[in-house]
């Protein structure tokens, strides 16, 4: 059912295939809105509407194809901090694809690529997200969430200090049950499924 996903830097996307169908992810960057380049339009936008007066910070579009027919396409947009297209910024379930894009997840069918829900799980970028004994973890800048498949959050940890490691350390992993995070001032926490901490030490 699964090939391994690929990237393509010279294009910034990612190609997946889930059953039939071929999903590609791109990071469209330099997407003008109001482009007439056919190879470029998109048969859905989200958000539409106000929100669109506002410039979009982050654009990632979506093409689903079968037999090498483009079947479905969309556009989603985040306003906040930026966010590229790698191998943990989406995730499919069922028919679903969880997708990343600046400090919120999109969540949409992939037969029909119509949005099931969208929120917001951090203040500034949402980094990755995670299958979690039947939920979903994400991983943003300043909070760390579980979430259920509906897009409700369970619990939400932040720390002293944003979720990125200058020492070049992995600032965030699951292991098993447990989660480990590392935040910028070198603080190692680990929590458990239910977001409360087993360990707090300085690493550095």
């Amino acid at each position: 059912m699964w090939l391994v996903s690929t990237y393509n830097s010279s294009l910034k996307k990612l190609i997946t295939k889930y059953k039939d169908l071929v999903i590609e992810i791109i990071n469209e960057e330099d997407y003008d809105l109001n482009s007439i380049d056919i190879n470029r339009i998109y048969g859905k936008i989200y958000p539409s509407g106000s929100e669109l007066e506002f410039k979009p910070t982050t654009k990632h579009g979506i093409k689903v194809s079968e037999n090498g027919i483009e079947r479905q396409s969309a556009l989603i947009l985040g306003f906040s901090g930026v966010t590229g297209t790698y191998e943990n910024s989406y995730l499919i379930e069922g028919d679903n694809i969880l997708i990343c894009c600046s400090s919120e997840v999109y969540s949409l069918n992939i037969n029909n690529l119509l949005l099931n829900w969208k929120n917001e799980f951090d203040f500034a970028t949402c980094f990755g997200i995670y299958k979690f004994e039947g939920d979903f973890i994400t991983h943003g800048e300043l909070q760390i969430n579980r979430i259920d498949k509906n897009g409700n959050t369970k619990w939400t940890f932040g720390a002293r200090d944003i979720f990125v490691n200058p020492d070049g350390k992995t600032a965030f992993k699951i292991i098993k049950n447990k989660i480990e995070l590392i935040d910028w001032q070198g603080y190692k926490y680990v929590l458990n499924a239910d977001g409360k901490i087993l360990i707090e030490e300085k690493t550095t």
